[in-house]
């Protein structure tokens, strides 16, 4: 009984610590009518006045996008009244992280829905009471959270003749809507480009939760079968096996106890993350933050390769196993947790970078989260089919160690991607050349001995193929002439020039901590057919390295430009084509479809 109440008590902290992620969404709010009271046949105006505090705002209605829920009253109908109008505010268009600078028709600051109602010649005379409920959904910068309905029911009196005005409702009529001060700091889209992250982003930020939280969760049931997290199943049979002494109650409550531990520590690690912010992206530009980033992954994938064999202390893991009772499951969780890190590194350090652009707590929490329920799941039911499994589980051999190898080449790619952002660009270009003539060298000759069986050697034949493709590749890229969109800094009067001569303007807004900013100007800004149909625009650049910078904060705000990078287009009449704004990272193709479309 005692080790169920830790289970309960482990369990209900971790959801504790989910709740206190989720910030309170139910927004104060007052129905004020016209009158004191009202005659049967007559109509009742009145207002709801929703208060949404910064840095919050709810949907217009209607939304902009499908995906966003609108702001919505709705009052029940009665045979004692039928629902007049209802009218809702001029919406306010505003773009946001979460809506790459996309302008979306928003609510802040005082809100005010008046409506009308007209009762029945046939109402009874006292206090009616009319059901309403008030429904939206609340975001702030970075994301939209699950929709609020809140009951919104009000009372009616009803009376031989009409009352009095009401001051309140003139008061409330008569004020002027209030709205937060902007914000004017810019973001980098870098990390909304797409994948597996702009993937996970785009269930949260569109209200998607299961499956938000259902693809990380599966994300951590995969990484399972990576060969860092293989051999830590018998060592944890044999902790179950010591601990549980039989009793299958006990066996339960250790084995959650062992799975909760581990997602308890990716949470707090997302949490860390995001809490950090863009200050974590800005550390990224220090050569020493990167070098000791380098350092790690190049000493994870050493271990891969087989250079060395990198484990807990095999003291601390019998001292932890000795442990007896809900503590020894806890820490077993987290060193477990721990020894993963080699395989789980390249998904960590990409979650970390999304939740850290993302600077919302609440994501980075439930990201990690899901990551971690998904990686001690197994262990969970490991606790539970022990006796059944013990002498089915699979074996170490030859795949496994290829796959071990593969994770090593993918962690020292993300080791030299980060070190890349330290380089000149040709020294770069050419490192990456070497590294795949290095590991297709490695996959040609290296390890004769250890691969034997037909299929796992053709299969390192294969790798070792598509890896020399990938260095010819980048040898044409490098080799092969560019050519490049000439930009011209930006000013207000090129662009009035612009629009007295009838031509239209490509305004690029980038910086040099921008990534996806680099991979437009080296990749897109470079296609010869993407320079050629640039030659009938006035091209012009905002470089807001320096964001802080007067001129760089006017400019971005006159065109709402929230995050970096972001491409505008104006037309040959002087109007900007808002439907083709580019925010993040587009190939050549689809921006040369996008440039021609503007006439």
């Amino acid at each position: 009984m005692a080790m169920k109440r830790w289970l309960v008590l482990w369990w209900s902290v971790v959801w504790a610590v989910a709740g206190a992620q989720l910030p309170d969404l139910k927004f104060p709010f007052e129905v004020v009518l016209e009158r004191t009271a009202y005659a049967p046949d007559s109509v009742v105006k009145g207002v709801l006045v929703l208060r949404i505090p910064t840095p919050y705002h709810v949907n217009a209605n209607p939304a902009s996008e499908d995906y966003l829920i609108p702001t919505e009253l709705k009052i029940e109908k009665s045979q004692h009244y039928t629902v007049g109008k209802i009218e809702y505010p001029k919406a306010v268009e505003k773009a946001f992280e979460f809506s790459e600078g996309k302008p979306l028709k928003i609510y802040e600051g005082t809100v005010k829905i008046p409506f009308e109602l007209r009762l029945a010649k046939t109402a009874p005379k006292g206090n009616l009471t009319i059901k309403a409920s008030l429904r939206y959904q609340a975001c702030d910068d970075k994301a939209c959270y699950p929709p609020q309905t809140l009951k919104a029911d009000f009372t009616v009196r009803v009376a031989e003749k009409t009352g009095n005005p009401t001051p309140r409702y003139k008061e409330v009529m008569d004020a002027k809507d209030s709205a937060p001060a902007e914000k004017g700091e810019l973001v980098d889209f870098s990390q909304r480009s797409g994948g597996i992250a702009g993937w996970i982003e785009r269930q949260f930020r569109e209200g998607r939760w299961l499956l938000f939280f259902g693809g990380v969760y599966a994300g951590g049931l995969l990484l399972n079968l990576t060969p860092c997290v293989l051999p830590l199943i018998p060592i944890t049979l044999g902790f179950f096996s010591m601990q549980a002494r039989g009793q299958v109650g006990r066996r339960v409550a250790l084995s959650g106890l062992y799975a909760l531990s581990m997602a308890a520590f990716y949470a707090a690690f997302g949490t860390i993350a995001s809490l950090a912010g863009k200050g974590f992206g800005f550390q990224l530009q220090n050569p020493i933050v990167v070098g000791v980033l380098v350092a790690l992954l190049v000493a994870f994938s050493l271990a891969l390769f087989g250079v060395y064999k990198f484990q807990v202390p095999p003291a601390l893991m019998r001292y932890v196993g000795a442990r007896q009772g809900w503590v020894g499951a806890i820490m077993m969780g987290a060193l477990a947790s721990i020894a993963a890190a080699p395989c789980v590194g390249p998904v960590i350090v990409s979650l970390i970078s999304l939740v850290a652009a993302l600077g919302n707590p609440t994501v980075g929490f439930l990201i990690f989260l899901a990551l971690g329920l998904g990686l001690g799941t197994p262990y969970f039911v490991l606790g539970l089919l022990y006796d059944r499994v013990q002498n089915r589980l699979p074996r170490s051999g030859e795949w496994t160690i290829l796959v071990e190898r593969i994770f090593g080449v993918l962690l020292l790619a993300v080791a030299l991607f980060f070190a890349g952002t330290l380089l000149p660009k040709p020294v770069e270009e050419w490192l990456w050349v070497a590294f795949f003539v290095a590991m297709a060298l490695y996959f040609f000759f290296a390890g004769r001995g250890e691969f034997t069986q037909a299929r796992v050697v053709r299969l390192k034949q294969i790798l070792g193929v598509v890896l020399v493709g990938l260095a010819l590749s980048n040898t044409y890229s490098i080799m092969k002439p560019k050519v490049a969109i000439a930009w011209t800094p930006y000013s207000d009067a090129l662009v009035e020039q612009a629009r007295r001569e009838g031509k239209p303007v490509v305004i690029d807004f980038t910086a040099e901590w921008c990534i996806a900013c680099g991979e437009l100007k080296e990749y897109t800004f470079t296609d010869p057919a993407v320079v050629k149909e640039a030659e009938r625009f006035v091209r012009l650049v905002v470089d807001a390295t320096r964001s802080g910078d007067p001129e760089v904060v006017r400019i971005t705000r006159q065109y709402e430009v929230v995050g970096l990078p972001t491409v505008v287009f104006i037309g040959s009449d002087g109007r900007e084509r808002r439907d083709l704004r580019l925010t993040g990272f587009e190939p050549a193709r689809d921006f040369l479809k996008r440039m021609r479309q503007v006439q």
